[in-house]
């Protein structure tokens, strides 16, 4: 019996002992993920509470207090620079984490996400924050997980999805044509009218759809360009004259359905990522009428590719 009594004494020392030195007096729960976002947006998530929401709120439960996730109450404290600081509570611990973003490459950022928990000196409460410690990993991981996802999508943040290819259509014919007050659709597709038959007569066929750009004079003066995508190189004339974009020249595409206002909206938000992506514009940006707006009266129904050149 006495033997016995020394052997679980034994155990339970060692097993005591193991807990010393294999859970360390500070417990570090950290998580990091790679996202293919300009840094200058990610930085903007962080300060804008809607779009937290919106990385959150399709996998947790929203609270007065923040998010239950997996157990576990999230809530941001505050956000100075780069770094966000999250409440996070249980039952079991009530700490602080830092959220922080980092630039990594052109277009893509590190988020790390790490917490703290202060283990205790009682082994008992030490085994048992150790375990909850993992339960907070798989959470934070599971929450980083849906951010990657949320963030790769520019749609997310900039209400468009943006996409970066090389022009096809080097040679244009177009037209300008001033207008009081914004241009209106009968004004437009007559010069489209007007580019269309001049090719023809050309013997050159019309390679994709009209192209538009109108630029505001003044409070009520516009200008419009129209530009039509041909096969081949033709004379030119004082009205219409003969453009030619670079081959292969990288454009950001972005393809939206709306009239008018959707449309400007869509190309400020262009300009956004432009910025966001610290580059620059060689050449205007111009709007590719996909649907024949003559003949579709319903703004709504009107699909739009946006472009917009970039170096």
């Amino acid at each position: 019996m006495k033997k016995l009594l020394i052997g679980l004494f034994v155990m339970i020392a060692m097993l005591t002992l193991s807990v010393y030195i294999f859970i360390p007096a500070t417990i570090t729960v950290s998580t990091v993920r790679y996202v293919k976002a300009y840094h200058a947006a990610v930085l903007k998530f962080q300060t804008d509470s809607q779009k937290i929401n919106s990385w959150l709120q399709p996998i947790s439960n929203k609270t007065e207090n923040g998010y239950e996730y997996k157990g576990f109450s999230y809530n941001v404290n505050r956000t100075i620079s780069n770094i966000t600081e999250f409440r996070i509570k249980s039952d079991k611990i009530d700490i602080k984490s830092s959220f922080i973003s980092l630039n990594v490459y052109l277009d893509s950022s590190a988020i790390q996400w790490a917490a703290e928990i202060e283990a205790g000196s009682n082994p008992i409460v030490r085994y048992s924050r150790y375990r909850e410690a993992i339960r907070l990993k798989e959470s934070m991981s599971n929450l980083m997980d849906q951010l990657k996802i949320f963030l790769d999508n520019s749609s997310n943040m900039y209400g468009i999805l943006v996409k970066e290819t090389q022009l096809r259509d080097s040679i244009l014919i177009s037209a300008k044509v001033q207008t009081v007050n914004y241009p209106t659709v009968d004004v437009i597709y007559q010069q489209v009218k007007k580019l269309s038959d001049y090719a023809a007569s050309k013997n050159a066929a019309v390679a994709n759809s009209p192209m538009l750009f109108v630029k505001k004079l003044d409070d009520t003066h516009y200008e419009a360009m129209i530009g039509l995508p041909i096969n081949k190189n033709i004379d030119q004339t004082n009205e219409i004259r003969i453009k030619r974009m670079p081959y292969n020249g990288n454009v950001l595409v972005t393809e939206i359905k709306g009239g008018t206002y959707s449309i400007k909206k869509s190309f400020d938000q262009l300009e956004t990522y432009l910025t966001d992506a610290k580059r620059s514009s060689p050449a205007i940006p111009y709007e590719m009428m996909i649907t024949d707006r003559s003949k579709e009266t319903d703004t709504a129904k009107w699909v739009t590719r946006l472009y917009y050149p970039v170096m």
